[in-house]
C-alpha cells in the first residue's frame, strides 16, 4: 500500500485596495498570519519559487476592498 501524500495549505486574501493577508495552515498549530502591505504580487511570486501551486482563486467575504479575492495554494509536506 502506498503512503498517502500530505499537503500544506496557505491562502492570500487580497482586496481592491492592494492590501493582502497571508495565512499559512499547519496541522496541530495555530494559523500563521502575515499582513502584506501593497506587496502581495511579490508574495505570490515568492510562493511559486518556494514550490507552492495555485489551487484556486475565489471571492471572499472578509471585507478587504470592493472586490476581494482569496488565492489558495498547496505544496507537498
Amino acid at each position: 500500500m502506498s503512503e498517502r501524500l500530505r499537503w500544506q495549505v496557505c491562502q492570500v486574501e487580497v482586496g481592491a485596495n492592494s492590501m493582502g493577508l497571508l495565512k499559512q495552515f499547519v496541522a496541530d498549530r495555530e494559523v500563521i498570519t502575515t499582513e502584506l502591505h501593497g506587496n502581495w504580487p511579490g508574495m505570490i511570486a515568492k510562493l511559486g519559487e518556494q514550490g507552492w501551486e495555485l489551487l484556486s482563486v475565489v471571492p471572499n467575504e472578509s471585507g478587504r476592498g470592493r472586490s476581494p479575492l482569496t488565492y489558495v495554494f498547496k505544496r507537498p509536506l
